[in-house]
């Protein structure tokens, strides 16, 4: 919601779909230098406190901004210095939120687990500004910023309630977070599986996955829709993504995850693209719909073989690898931002689209022809955690 609602705020300061991209960027860049370094605290510190401490953050930042809304002196740099502060926030406590999941279920229920949370995770990200879409034209964004505000409450409650198990990764992770960070990045590189599910997610982040951040500019300019037609499309992309992610959940283990991912990265260029060629508002609002289903599917699909595919002692500082890898997100979105500013929205996103489509496949035939070294069952020379 809010990332939704700081995006049109800030197009309507600057008129600048760069800018735009900019509050993608500015939540997403702190993750580039540490997530690692949270993964490794994720295996050192307690994950409930961790997790807790960084929502506290979030709603801090979140009353601040509503505030500076609300007294009518928003500048562009606000809305900037607060995405930073949440990108922080969210870098140093995402891989202790996920890797708290292994001590809340028994292991034969891990993978359903972790695929409902991403399944919340990935859906949020899409459902999230759909319900901001909803209210920014009914209530106004500085209304809109207090309730995005007022949701956080919940989540501190229900994480305080928590009683997960202790893992005992402080006891396996010794030595420096310096040397922490090493070995994660080492299992993760030597590990086969997670190294073309890393590749096949930084396809989705640098190309397909960064649709959202020019959701305003063509509801504004390419559709002529305004606010009320951005909170119709974001509604659409929410439903799509709901409906996406628990149905991957729904199918389990029945298909090889290669392939699904295969099929929903393929199907999400695909999509995007004719969303981007749409001169018509009704079928936009079917064919963003269908790209927030590809997508998300694409990406619980991802996050839940990765974590399946480590052992507890290593999982915050495996998944931080991960996020690193979200972390790239910036680069995809202000890529796309100079292109549309440069060549216009429409034929930004069709070009973003083919780079992306080209790209999942050359990952999945690339893991085949090179499908040799350590699976994720490997336990003989699996690197272990300094």
């Amino acid at each position: 919601m809010q990332m939704l609602i700081r995006g049109w705020l800030m197009y309507d300061l600057t008129s600048s779909p760069f800018m735009v991209t900019m509050v993608t960027a500015a939540m997403m860049m702190p993750m580039l230098f540490l997530s690692l370094v949270g993964g490794a605290l994720a295996d050192r510190v307690d994950r409930k406190l961790i997790t807790i401490a960084s929502d506290i953050t979030l709603l801090g930042s979140f009353i601040a901004l509503f505030v500076i809304s609300a007294a009518g002196i928003l500048e562009p740099w606000h809305i900037l210095a607060v995405s930073v502060v949440n990108g922080i926030a969210f870098s140093l406590a995402v891989s202790a939120r996920q890797a708290l999941i292994s001590g809340l279920v028994h292991r034969e229920q891990m993978r359903t687990a972790v695929g409902l949370s991403a399944t919340t995770y990935n859906s949020a990200q899409i459902f999230g500004p759909a319900v901001g879409g909803v209210l920014l034209p009914i209530f106004g964004a500085t209304t809109a910023l207090g309730v995005s505000a007022v949701i956080v409450l919940p989540a501190l409650f229900l994480y305080t309630s928590l009683r997960p198990q202790e893992h005992h990764s402080a006891n396996d992770a010794r030595g420096s977070i310096v040397e922490n960070v090493k070995a994660g990045l080492t299992y993760a590189y030597q590990i086969t599986t997670l190294r073309f599910l890393l590749l096949g997610a930084m396809v989705m982040i640098l190309t397909v996955g960064p649709f959202q951040s020019l959701m305003p500019v063509f509801a504004e300019d390419v559709l002529d829709v305004g606010a009320g037609g951005l909170g119709v499309l974001m509604l659409s992309a929410g439903i799509g993504a709901l409906t996406g992610s628990i149905a991957v959940v729904a199918i389990g283990e029945r298909i090889p995850h290669e392939k699904l991912e295969l099929v929903f990265g393929v199907s999400a260029a695909a999509m995007l693209a004719a969303f981007a060629l749409s001169p018509w508002y009704a079928l936009s609002i079917v064919l963003v719909g269908i790209t927030a289903f590809c997508v998300t599917s694409f990406m619980v699909v991802n996050m839940t073989v990765t974590q399946i595919s480590c052992p507890d002692y290593i999982r915050g500082r495996v998944v931080s690898v991960r996020f690193l890898v979200i972390g790239l997100m910036p680069f995809g979105a202000l890529s796309v931002g100079a292109l549309a500013e440069t060549f216009g929205a429409t034929n930004a996103v069709t070009i973003v689209a083919a780079v992306g489509a080209v790209g999942f496949v050359l990952v999945q035939l690339a893991s085949r022809l090179f499908a040799g070294g350590h699976s994720a069952d490997s336990t003989e020379t699996a690197p272990q955690a300094d």
